[in-house]
């Protein structure tokens, strides 16, 4: 979909630049999250979700975005846990991964070290991960895991076990 005549964008005037739709209508038979449903340009009754012109026959009106009202990075502490309701079975093959990348990357959960207690596979994931990425973050690792983990500010230490953190 292109403009006829070639109207392109104050940068680059006169261009021809290819659009493409990915949803005319928003999807309210979609299961899953909100989001995935609303990505439509009009709604299910046909009334438009955005105001965008289709006919190119409105006058455009070039205002400039506000300013954004927090545009600063966030500046602290990050752990990196367990994300909420993941498969157990993939966990163990994340926390092995974790803990087999050498470094003592996860000698605190050895037993009678400070991380042991509680013997948990969610207690002892979230100390590896975090471990992990606060280890190897500035040689391109993150805190994903195949989506077994998440970035919290909330400090996950307990008593004399302290998390490993990554601080921006």
């Amino acid at each position: 979909m292109t403009a006829k005549p070639a109207v392109g964008t104050p940068a680059r005037p006169g261009m021809t630049i290819p659009t493409f739709i990915f949803a005319l209508y928003n999807e309210n038979q979609k299961r899953g999250p909100g989001t995935e449903r609303h990505w439509g340009l009009l709604d299910c009754n046909g009334k438009p979700v955005y105001g965008v012109d289709l006919t190119g026959e409105l006058e455009s009106n070039d205002d400039q975005l506000p300013m954004p009202q927090n545009n600063k990075p966030y500046q602290g502490k990050i752990w990196c846990v367990v994300a909420s309701e993941v498969n157990p079975e993939q966990l163990v093959s994340a926390l092995i991964y974790a803990c087999s990348q050498g470094n003592g990357t996860c000698d605190a959960l050895m037993p009678g070290k400070e991380c042991y207690e509680p013997f948990s596979l969610l207690s002892h994931a979230s100390y590896a991960f975090s471990s992990y990425w606060a280890k190897f973050r500035s040689l391109g690792a993150n805190c994903y895991f195949n989506g077994l983990a998440v970035q919290t500010t909330e400090d996950p230490s307990r008593g004399s076990c302290k998390f490993p953190t990554v601080t921006l």
